[in-house]
């Protein structure tokens, strides 16, 4: 099973964890990054997820992430068709990024895009299975 991570799911252990749906959302987080370990999920990381955290002001969340996106067993480059599907995809007020992150996803044809941002996963309607961390190990779980 092929899943794409956005960086809102690869910077969750960072946010603030008093909050209950994040800290829930960070276990669930944590949980697939054991499975992508124990190669039981395959990570795609795409240059739109490098250039995005190559923009983190915080040093140890990058060199964290940087890290963990090793860990990728592909690797989608942007290109013009990617560009012009974000396009298409920003008609439905998905912001510039996140539409680059949907169309890398369709094209590099992973099985879940994983985001803990609600915009994405309320307006996205295209090919992908888009889920936020604990519906997609409630859903993984049940398989």
């Amino acid at each position: 099973m092929r899943i794409y991570l956005d960086n809102s799911v690869l910077n969750r252990p960072f946010d603030d964890q008093s909050i209950s749906k994040i800290r829930l959302e960070t276990l669930a987080a944590f949980f697939i990054f054991e499975l992508i370990e124990n190669e039981k999920l395959k990570l795609v990381n795409s240059s739109v997820i490098d250039y995005e955290n190559s923009k983190n002001p915080f040093f140890e969340r990058k060199l964290w992430i940087s890290v963990y996106l090793s860990k990728a067993i592909s690797y989608q480059k942007l290109n013009l068709k990617i560009k012009e599907r974000a396009k298409e995809i920003e008609r439905l007020r998905i912001s510039s990024i996140d539409c680059l992150h949907l169309a890398s996803a369709e094209v590099a044809k992973i099985d879940y895009f994983i985001s803990c941002d609600y915009d994405i996963i309320r307006k996205y309607r295209g090919e992908l299975k888009v889920l936020n961390p604990i519906d997609f190990i409630q859903l993984f779980k049940s398989k």
